[in-house]
């Protein structure tokens, strides 16, 4: 941990061993055990997790992480970034937006891996979007659609298509590979081009997909607990937990 952030964190595990909770330590992580902590009707054990930044993958990481060891997360934020931590796991719970009936996903940094180890790349401007096509509530399978500005550019049986093994090459109408130093276009035909760099790649208009982030890909164990998450902000000596509903 960088020294803000240690700071931080020992500011909370005072602030909670003065609440009459007992602190230790499990496997570097700061674990708590004590009487609920008002005004959140959480109950421990805790985890103490200090957050480096307020991007959807850092934040689910640590909710899922905590949750799977059974415990209540309390992420500790500092006053910069308690917004985005707040957007990310306000309703809806770890999604960016479903107010058109349709799950609309964020996107993280991991890449999507097909079945013939090439990644997804798509050759279309625009800001992708991951959507679902239809509530989950509707059919078991909802269809999830990558669209690049208003253009559809690829279309999935479901979220789950974006696991182990991955989708199939022609599922993307680009994909790349990395070898030697080297990135490698592919379309249907075949090759297209190669390039020394990454950013020489999307300079030319080729750009790797991002994957979505599923909540309950990430959170497969005690989603109850994860949902029970404490906000914890450190400013200026105080610590204040918050609900987040």
């Amino acid at each position: 941990m960088t020294r803000p952030e240690s700071r931080r964190i020992a500011t909370v595990e005072r602030d909670l061993r003065e609440r009459g909770f007992d602190i230790e330590s499990d496997d570097g992580v700061i674990v708590a055990r004590g009487d609920s902590i008002a005004p959140a009707p959480v109950e421990p054990p805790l985890s103490v997790i200090p957050l480096t930044d307020g991007r959807p993958l850092s934040v689910v990481s640590a909710v899922a992480n905590a949750a799977h060891q059974g415990r209540v997360p309390i992420l500790v934020a500092d006053p910069h970034t308690r917004s985005s931590v707040r957007e990310v796991l306000s309703a809806p719970f770890a999604i960016a937006d479903d107010t058109t009936g349709r799950r609309r996903f964020y996107s993280i940094e991991d890449r999507i891996r097909l079945t013939d180890d090439t990644f997804a790349c798509v050759d279309t401007h625009g800001d992708l979007q991951w959507v679902e096509e239809t509530r989950a509530a509707e059919t078991d399978s909802p269809s999830v659609q990558l669209s690049a500005g208003e253009e559809v550019v690829a279309v999935l049986d479901s979220v789950d298509s974006l696991a182990c093994p991955g989708p199939q090459p022609d599922a993307f109408p680009t994909r790349y590979t990395r070898s030697d130093g080297r990135f490698r276009v592919f379309d249907s035909d075949g090759k297209i081009a190669h390039y020394g760099t990454l950013s020489s790649m999307r300079t030319d208009g080729y750009r790797p997909v991002p994957l979505p982030l599923v909540p309950e890909h990430h959170i497969r164990e005690s989603p109850s607990l994860a949902r029970e998450t404490l906000l914890t902000v450190v400013d200026r000596g105080t610590v204040t937990y918050d609900t987040i509903e």
